[in-house]
Order: C-alpha cells, then structure tokens, then sequence
C-alpha cells in the first residue's frame, strides 16, 4: 500500500498512479508503514490535512493516518503532508468503512477523528452519511481499551439523528469533550467558527474489556 506517494498534484479527474485508486486492500501492518510501533490515530475525512499535520507535529510520538476519498482533497493532503517532511503523518485514498474494518484489526487503534463529514441533508441522501449504529460500532471494535473517538458536526438535523444512534452503540461511553486534551481544529472547525455557527461535538471512550 502506498500511502505517502512522491509529491505533485495530477490535474486529472482521474488516478493517475497507483496511490490515486481507492484502496482495496486486506489488513495492514501499521508498524511497517510507519517504520515503527506507537499510537494509531486515524482521521476519517482529512480535506486539507490541516487536522493531519498539526496533530503529527504536535505528538511525535503517535502515529496519524488520514483516510480520504475524494481524489481532489486526496492530491491536497498528500502534497501537504509530503512538503511538512513529518515521519509520523501518512495519508490514504480510501472509502472509510471499507478501510475500517478491513485494514484495521480490532483492538488497534488509539484514537478516531471524524470532523464535519458529508451531512447529505436531503432526505433521499441519508443513506449515504457515514455515521451510523453499524460504523460506530465498526470503529468501537477497532479502538484499544480506553481509546476514542472523536465527532464534530455543525449540522444540525445531523446532530438530532446523531444523539440517539450514539446513546445505544456499545462498548463505548459518552464523556464530557474537555474531559481530555482539545485536538488540533481542521481547516472547516476555524472556517466555521469565523461564521458564528453552532458546533456540535461528541468523545466517545471505549469501555474497559468491551470489544
């Protein structure tokens, strides 16, 4: 799996390197596309990798690995996390359930960012938002005991159908978000608050011995 292909940006619609095709692969040895063994944490959505090379900078000594599908955000991360010249930030073209639950093995996983993804807000759409019972609970089983996850949406009809499906996915619990260490705000955290608009943010904490 490349996930830190030489820099450069295709102008193409299309992948024109192996790295640009979606990933399709079975389960990784995270310890080797790192070069070593520390801290996975995996943000779904990375856009402009602000969230990626911030967090990698700030923590050596943890390991980032950004998922994104689309290709044209895809080109930007791997540009930018390739000029940062950070050992520990990695960036993947990949569907995110897809990449999940094959890629990652259970009990594996420090930490899951998922900041501001798709709201799809017509209701004809809502089939297609990402956060779900079932992928919640995906990432539950991926999560080392005591690790977390993350959510921030400024959706609101998002929100409303967030807070019973987070109530009732198990082996995590709710915990206030100041509980632990702020993350780093991605490029649509600072966008949104210069507009004013209301944030809605969740820390999910796996529970000791759940899988």
């Amino acid at each position: 799996m490349s996930v830190l292909p030489p820099g450069g940006s295709a102008p193409s619609r299309f992948p024109s390197s192996p790295d640009e095709e979606l990933w399709t692969g079975g389960r990784i040895d995270v310890a080797a596309v790192f070069g070593r063994k520390a801290p996975l944490e995996v943000e779904i959505g990375s856009g402009k990798a602000r969230f990626l090379i911030e967090s990698a900078g700030a923590f050596p000594r943890h390991d980032f690995l950004g998922l994104e599908l689309s290709l044209a955000y895809y080109r930007i991360c791997r540009e930018r996390v390739g000029r940062s010249g950070l050992f520990n930030a990695r960036v993947v073209r990949a569907d995110a359930r897809r990449f999940v639950e094959a890629a990652l093995a259970p009990g594996s996983v420090r930490a899951f960012h998922v900041y501001f993804p798709d709201p799809w807000p017509k209701k004809r759409q809502r089939k297609r938002r990402l956060l779900d019972g079932v992928f919640l609970e995906m990432l539950a089983s991926r999560l080392e005991s005591q690790g977390t996850v993350r959510i921030a949406t400024d959706h609101g009809g998002y929100q409303a159908l967030l807070e019973p499906v987070i109530e009732s996915v198990r082996g995590v619990e709710r915990r206030d978000w100041d509980l632990l260490r702020p993350p780093a705000p991605s490029h649509y955290e600072l966008k949104y608050r210069a507009e004013g608009r209301p944030i809605w943010r969740w820390l999910l904490v796996k529970v000791e011995g759940e899988r």
